[in-house]
C-alpha cells in the first residue's frame, strides 16, 4: 500500500479540508477558538478573553453563563490547484459553580478529520498470461468523517496565584473509507493506439468506529505582570470497530446493507504537551508557546500512512482598546511534521479582532495567511488564507 502513496503523489488531483491529512485517522485539530488561533495557534492564550471562556485553568474566572459556537472558511492553493471549503468547528457551554472560585463546562469539537478524494491520473497494469488478456485500472480512494469528542471541564482556583482545570473527552464518531478500481480491458486502433474499454468495478467500503476517554490536565501560575501556563493531554486506549462492506458504495449504505466483516482493534494513546509563558508588555500582553504531539499507533492508518509527530512554536501580541470593547491581536507559527517518509513545514501569520461592544455578547474575527511545504518523494506546496468567526454569548443565571 506504500508503493501505491507514492504512485499517487507522482499522479493525483486530491482536496482535502485539513491541508495535507492522508494520514494516522486525519488531521489533528489543535484549537478551534478564533482567538486563539490570532495569537499564532496558541492552545493556551487568547487574544479576547472578555468572557473568561478561552482557558481551561482560568474559565472560573466569570460570574456569567456561556455559550460559544465557530465556523471557519478556508482557501488554499496545492501546486496551483484551488480549494474552497467552509465547516463549523466547536460548541461550549461554560456554568459559574461557585463566585469566581469554580467553573463547570461542556464542549463538542472535532479530534481528527479528513475530506479528501483521490483519483489516479495514470493507469496501472495487470499483466496477462496464456488464459487471460492484460488489464488496466485506475484506482480512487475517498476519505470522510473522523472521531470528534465530547467534553466535561472543570476550571478551579487554589489560591491568588495558582489555578488548575481538567477536562474530561469521551472520543465518538466514524471514519468513512471508499476505495474503487475501475478495470479496463486493453484494445488498439488501426493505428496502434491504445483503446481503453470498461471491463468491471470493484469496490469497497470500511466504516470505522471510534470510542474512548481521555484527560487533559492544565495549571496556571500568575503573578503581577507574568503568567506561566503547562498542559499535558493522555488518553487511555481507543476502540476501533472496523465494519466492511464489499461491492459496495457509500451512497447504497443507507439502504440498510449488512456489513461482510467485523473487525475490533484498539490504538495506543498519543501524548500532548503544551507551556507558554504570557507577559504584560505596553498595555497588552506577549505570549511565547511551545507545543509537542506524539501520535497514536495503530495497524489502521489511511493509505497505511503513520500518523505524524509534530512540534509548534508561536508567539503573539494582543491589546486592548476603548476600554475593552475592541481587542486587537497577531501571531505567527511554525508547525513541524515529520514521519518515516513525509515532511511537512508550515508557516503563518494571524490577525484577529475581537468586539465586545454589545453586554454580553462577543464577536471574534480572525485571518489567516500562510504556507505548507510538503516533502514526499516530490515537493508539493502549499498557500492558503483562512478565515475564522466566533460568537459567545452569556448571561447572569446566578447571583
Amino acid at each position: 500500500m506504500r508503493n501505491i502513496l507514492l504512485i499517487i503523489f507522482f499522479s493525483v488531483s486530491f482536496c482535502s479540508e485539513y491541508y495535507f491529512s492522508l494520514y494516522g485517522a486525519g488531521e489533528k485539530i489543535m484549537t478551534s477558538n478564533p482567538s486563539n488561533i490570532s495569537l499564532g495557534w496558541s492552545n493556551l492564550f487568547s487574544s479576547n478573553d472578555y468572557m473568561k471562556s478561552a482557558n481551561l485553568s482560568n474559565f472560573y474566572l466569570s460570574k456569567l453563563v456561556r455559550l460559544s459556537v465557530s465556523t471557519d472558511f478556508n482557501f488554499s492553493s496545492i501546486n496551483n490547484l484551488n480549494y474552497y471549503n467552509q465547516k463549523m468547528n466547536y460548541f461550549s457551554f461554560l456554568i459559574p459553580l461557585k463566585n469566581q472560585k469554580h467553573g463547570l463546562g461542556f464542549s463538542l469539537s472535532p479530534y481528527y478529520r479528513i475530506n479528501s478524494n483521490i483519483i489516479e491520473s495514470d493507469y496501472s497494469y495487470i499483466p496477462g498470461n496464456v488464459d487471460t488478456d492484460p488489464l488496466a485500472y485506475k484506482t480512487e480512494y475517498s476519505f470522510s468523517g473522523g472521531p470528534s469528542i465530547a467534553s466535561i471541564l472543570f476550571s478551579s482556583k487554589i489560591n491568588s496565584k495558582l489555578s488548575f482545570g481538567f477536562k474530561f473527552d469521551y472520543i465518538f464518531g466514524s471514519l468513512y473509507s471508499h476505495i474503487k478500481h475501475n478495470v479496463y480491458n486493453i484494445n488498439y486502433d488501426m493505428d496502434g493506439e491504445i483503446l481503453y474499454t470498461s471491463n468491471s468495478i470493484d469496490q469497497y467500503t470500511s466504516i470505522k468506529n471510534y470510542s474512548g476517554y481521555g484527560l487533559k490536565l492544565e495549571t496556571s501560575y500568575n503573578t503581577f505582570k507574568n503568567k506561566f501556563v503547562t498542559s499535558f493531554g493522555l488518553l487511555n486506549q481507543t476502540q476501533i470497530k472496523d465494519y466492511f462492506y464489499d461491492d459496495i458504495a457509500p451512497g447504497s449504505l443507507e439502504l440498510g446493507v449488512n456489513y461482510d466483516n467485523k473487525n475490533n482493534y484498539k490504538i495506543s494513546s498519543p501524548i500532548e504537551f503544551n507551556i507558554g509563558y504570557s507577559r504584560l508588555l505596553n498595555e497588552g500582553s506577549f505570549i511565547l508557546e511551545y507545543y509537542l504531539y506524539k501520535p497514536f499507533e495503530s495497524d489502521l492508518y489511511i493509505l497505511d500512512n503513520p500518523d505524524l509527530n509534530k512540534s509548534k512554536f508561536n508567539f503573539g501580541y494582543h491589546k486592548q482598546f476603548s476600554n475593552n470593547k475592541f481587542t486587537l491581536g497577531s501571531g505567527f507559527y511554525i508547525i513541524n511534521s515529520y514521519n518515516y517518509s513525509i515532511k511537512s513545514n508550515k508557516q503563518g501569520f494571524t490577525i484577529g479582532l475581537g468586539l465586545n461592544m454589545i453586554k454580553y455578547i462577543t464577536a471574534d474575527f480572525c485571518l489567516e495567511f500562510g504556507k505548507n511545504k510538503i516533502e514526499f518523494s516530490e515537493t508539493l506546496n502549499e498557500n492558503y488564507v483562512n478565515l475564522y468567526i466566533g460568537l459567545s454569548a452569556s448571561d447572569r443565571w446566578f447571583k
